[in-house]
């Protein structure tokens, strides 16, 4: 099969880019279908394109070299592509994790790096938001003798210098923060909302050490300085359904308070954990292709 110009690096979905480059194979070829895929794949279903790209089927570790040799590409493509495959179906953070970082490998040495890498960094350090939201109160001048030292001090618990350079640096790459005319480092957006579904990859990394810090902060802080409570409960799927929007709707009130207050001297994380102890059979999907 000819070899398209899609450029696999600039994707972290096989499924997207596989639909674009069922496209693109169109354009060029009107006579290309999923049956044609299919056949050059060696594979019975000749949808098999379509269910992957739908996500209607997961794509099976064994099938690969052959959807690769169909998709003409080089061996580090191919390695790019199995990297792919692995990290958009992984199921658990720490998997995902693993394959993200072998992703970022593979394009840094083609200069094919992203601001999705940029992403991965912001949202797996929890301080990088913290910091964000410190700059709203907080004049920061990173000229001033031991800035960065003085900043890292600032947030709780503790970071180093060179984390805090790094944070900044970061944030100004991302647009989150910005340098005014005096050289003052300030927040560009008053907040950052992931909405109420969050799905990315890099939210719930960020996610994940939140619920590390939350735990933490039991120990280091006073009762008067948090609150930390739980409810276990046994309701019906409304139910659940009408807690959830309950939980989403508290969030957006609690939004509205944040940006009515406009003298901030502190800076506090508050999180929303919803979740079964009790597993629920979910719908089989189908079969691996």
């Amino acid at each position: 099969m000819q070899k398209l110009h899609v450029i696999i690096y600039s994707y972290l979905d096989y499924r997207l880019y596989l639909k674009d480059y069922y496209n693109s194979a169109k354009r060029i070829n009107p006579r290309f279908s999923y049956r044609y895929f299919s056949e050059q794949v060696g594979v019975k279903a000749p949808n098999f394109l379509q269910w992957l790209i739908e996500g209607k089927r997961n794509l099976a570790k064994a099938t690969i070299p052959r959807v690769v040799k169909a998709l003409a590409l080089d061996n580090k493509e191919a390695d790019y592509f199995l990297n792919l495959v692995l990290f958009t179906q992984a199921k658990t953070i720490s998997a995902k994790t693993q394959y993200f970082k072998k992703l970022l490998e593979i394009r840094r040495p083609l200069k094919a790096g992203l601001i999705s890498e940029t992403q991965y960094e912001h949202y797996s350090h929890w301080y990088n938001e913290a910091i964000r939201e410190l700059l709203r109160y907080v004049e920061f001048d990173p000229d001033t003798k031991y800035a960065f030292r003085n900043l890292g001090k600032m947030v709780y618990p503790h970071i180093t210098e060179s984390q805090a350079k790094k944070a900044i640096k970061q944030l100004l790459k991302l647009g989150l923060v910005y340098k005014d005319k005096k050289g003052i480092i300030k927040q560009a957006d008053e907040f950052i909302t992931t909405g109420d579904e969050v799905n990315s990859f890099f939210v719930r990394k960020f996610h994940e050490s939140m619920i590390a810090l939350a735990k933490e902060s039991q120990d280091r802080f006073a009762p008067e300085f948090r609150d930390v409570s739980s409810v276990t409960m046994s309701i019906s799927d409304e139910c659940f359904s009408l807690i959830k929007q309950e939980v989403q709707q508290m969030r957006k009130r609690v939004m509205d308070l944040v940006k009515m207050d406009r003298k901030p001297n502190n800076v506090y994380q508050l999180n929303f954990q919803f979740f079964p102890l009790v597993p629920k059979k979910k719908r089989n999907k189908g079969r691996n292709l």
